[in-house]
């Protein structure tokens, strides 16, 4: 029985050789880049519940293809063709909001091609199930939640014929067209029990080299994706991960040892750095710590970066973490406002934030700070507090995105409840871009336009101060020693573009609009 597990890559014609690119599973929440169209992106994150979901399949002696488009730019006629000719017997997807109108669309031309069960999985398909299963013939499978063994039981039955009324996690729709929904199935625990992900299909069956994954934070080239947690204790109103995949606030944990296996096994894979993509590296201090042990007795000796977050992080933590090969932090500060992080149910203190940031720069630690505009409480005043605080405190980069409601979530049913949603599709559910919710004091044009300058207008600040310039000259050289010249030239020129804030008038849904690329 021959699975196909597909990430599609979907784009919106920006004119003038540019589009905008679509990113799918991997990602965390809705977010575009722009690229010219004959470019590979410059950023596509590893899809790890993709590649667990594919380990545990192998292990069971199905047999497994994968096609992730995304970092390949494979176009949808090719994709069509390569799922043709890989006659599989089941297709799997992971759509996010953004790109589900443009999955139901492709999967209606791959059923005239392809006879395959159709599964949807991730977080928007288990928010949407009943929606998905009502209007769209074309989906025979939904499974909720964390997918990949209820993945695998439902492919254990159809392989073997028998009903899958008694799965947990699976919603389908039966011959009459009548619902089912079950149960979800319970957390994966222990974590252990889940192999390695099977990096070795990615990105494609007929193309293996891990380096198109990219992100431009981890300073070597190729970096693996990794987890060793799943699951965060805080509340984010906006966080579809806690409220809708795990549905629960329980953090859960791959054991130290099973983890530093996992690092040395990349690294013979070719791997010269490693990054945790976790919901919350840093908020178990025992985890941590123990962690940090194993990768210092094992002598491991990659380096590694991580997503972690200020609100109980610690001085203490971070010098072990540097010590045992941690070269960046990635956290999030959404709002230097107290009364949306209030709203938004963020326990954080800016003082400790700046502790954090304070030490790190002390270690050599780079820092990445995600910044969220548009939350819950948004006026213009608080817009540019947060923006300023951005600029003042002494991080070495960071992501500007648009509050984007999902379903599933309790912002989106706020909102919902209140009339505050704006958008006509959920293609325009795209952090990067396009703002669905109607506030009180901001109109659509001023956030967006907002939206637009800020990471140009966020770097001319950072130039200005010489310590920081001088600060990315390290990072540089670290990148030098493992990209050469061509990753030194491709940050110059983004950097360059974003400086100089280059812009052109392109056309979105009717409109004469300023992009910067």
């Amino acid at each position: 029985m021959r699975i196909l597990i597909v990430n599609p890559a979907f784009t919106r014609d920006l004119g003038h050789g540019l589009e905008r690119y679509m990113l799918g599973a991997g990602m965390r929440f809705p977010w575009s880049l722009l690229k010219r169209h004959d470019e590979r992106p410059r950023y596509a994150m590893f899809p790890l519940f993709m590649a667990y979901a594919a380990a545990l399949l192998e292990k069971e002696n199905f047999d497994v293809r994968v096609i992730d488009a995304v970092p390949l730019n494979v176009r949808e006629d090719e994709l069509i063709e390569r799922v043709r000719e890989s006659q599989p017997d089941v297709l799997l997807f992971e759509p996010n909001a953004a790109i589900v109108d443009d999955t139901l669309r492709l999967l209606v031309k791959l059923r005239a091609v392809t006879p395959a069960k159709i599964v949807l999985a991730g977080t928007h398909a288990t928010a949407t199930v009943r929606d998905l299963l009502a209007h769209h013939e074309v989906v025979d499978f939904v499974v909720l939640g964390e997918y990949e063994q209820a993945f695998l039981q439902l492919m254990k039955c159809l392989r073997e014929g028998q009903p899958v009324s008694g799965l947990k996690g699976i919603a389908w729709r039966d011959e009459r067209g009548g619902l089912t929904i079950g149960d979800r199935a319970p957390l994966i625990e222990p974590l252990d029990d889940l192999p390695f992900p099977a990096r070795h299909l990615f990105p494609a069956y007929f193309d293996t080299d891990m380096s198109v994954y990219r992100d431009g934070f981890c300073q070597h080239s190729p970096s693996y994706h990794m987890h060793t947690s799943r699951g965060c204790p805080f509340q984010c109103n906006f966080c579809d991960r806690i409220q809708v995949l795990f549905a629960s606030n329980k953090q859960r944990y791959f054991s130290a040892a099973r983890v530093v296996d996992e690092m040395e096994a990349v690294k013979r894979a070719g791997a010269k750095e490693i990054y945790f993509d976790d919901d919350n590296f840093t908020t178990n201090k025992a985890h941590v710590l123990a962690l940090c042990d194993e990768i210092v007795r094992r002598k491991v000796g990659i380096p590694w970066s991580a997503m972690c977050d200020a609100i109980a992080l610690t001085p203490e933590v971070l010098k072990k973490m540097a010590q045992a090969g941690c070269i960046g932090i990635k956290f999030g500060l959404d709002s230097a406002d107290a009364q949306v992080l209030h709203a938004i149910k963020k326990p954080l203190k800016l003082v400790n934030l700046e502790k954090v940031v304070a030490t790190a720069r002390d270690l050599g630690l780079k820092t990445h700070m995600s910044v969220v505009l548009g939350l819950s409480g948004e006026t213009k005043e608080t817009l540019q507090r947060t923006f300023d605080y951005s600029c003042k405190i002494d991080i070495d980069s960071v992501q500007f995105s648009l509050a984007t409601p999902l379903p599933g979530t309790t912002l989106y049913s706020m909102l919902q409840s209140q009339g505050g949603l704006t958008a006509k599709s959920w293609s325009e559910f795209d952090g990067a871009n396009t703002t669905v919710i109607r506030y009180d004091n901001i109109s659509r044009e001023y956030l967006e336009a907002f939206m637009a300058a800020s990471h140009t207008d966020w770097l001319r600040a950072k130039f200005k101060d010489p310590r920081w310039v001088l600060r990315q000259f390290r990072f540089l050289a670290r990148t030098a020693a493992s990209q050469g010249l061509p990753g030194l030239w491709q940050r110059f020129l983004r950097a360059v573009q974003l400086l100089r804030g280059d812009a052109k008038e392109v056309r979105v849904a009717g409109e004469l609009k300023t992009m910067r690329f």
